[in-house]
């Protein structure tokens, strides 16, 4: 037995001396469950009634959860850049160089999602530097040069 499971079994035995698990809150109440979906076969319709009662999410679904959040968070950097500095600005392009750098890194991730999503789903577009950076430019009222 490794010690996860001597730490799980020692902390139910500490609640059952302390009486934790005698009466819960919800001991004797009826569990409402939402009907069910005659759509889906039931053994579908328990595991999604499970997903969603916990807040869980399947593996795919969290990842691009996470790369939506990585793809928002890179495009406020950017747009940070862009409006630090003018146009030309060392530090500007050394910054530039690395989100670019980054970019491509989430692109790569970008691909290994559209290949690993389920069938139906569809897919995150891919980063365009040409276009992210016009879009940032824009947005905080740089003019885009030729």
């Amino acid at each position: 037995m490794d010690w996860v499971a001597l730490l799980a079994e020692e902390r139910i035995r500490q609640a059952r001396r302390q009486g934790a698990l005698d009466a819960p809150a919800w001991h004797g109440r009826r569990v409402v469950l939402p009907p069910e979906n005659p759509h889906l076969p039931r053994a579908w319709w328990a595991a999604f009634h499970l997903l969603q009662t916990h807040d869980l999410l399947p593996p795919w679904l969290q990842r691009r959860r996470m790369l939506r959040a990585a793809l928002a968070a890179w495009r406020q950097r950017l747009q940070r850049v862009i409006a630090a500095r003018p146009p030309g600005h060392p530090v500007r392009r050394a910054a530039l160089a690395r989100l670019q750098a980054e970019a491509e890194t989430l692109n790569r991730y970008l691909r290994d999602d559209a290949l690993s999503r389920p069938h139906g789903a569809a897919p995150l577009p891919l980063l365009s530097w040409e276009d992210e950076l016009a879009r940032a430019r824009a947005a905080v009222g740089e003019e885009v040069g030729p």
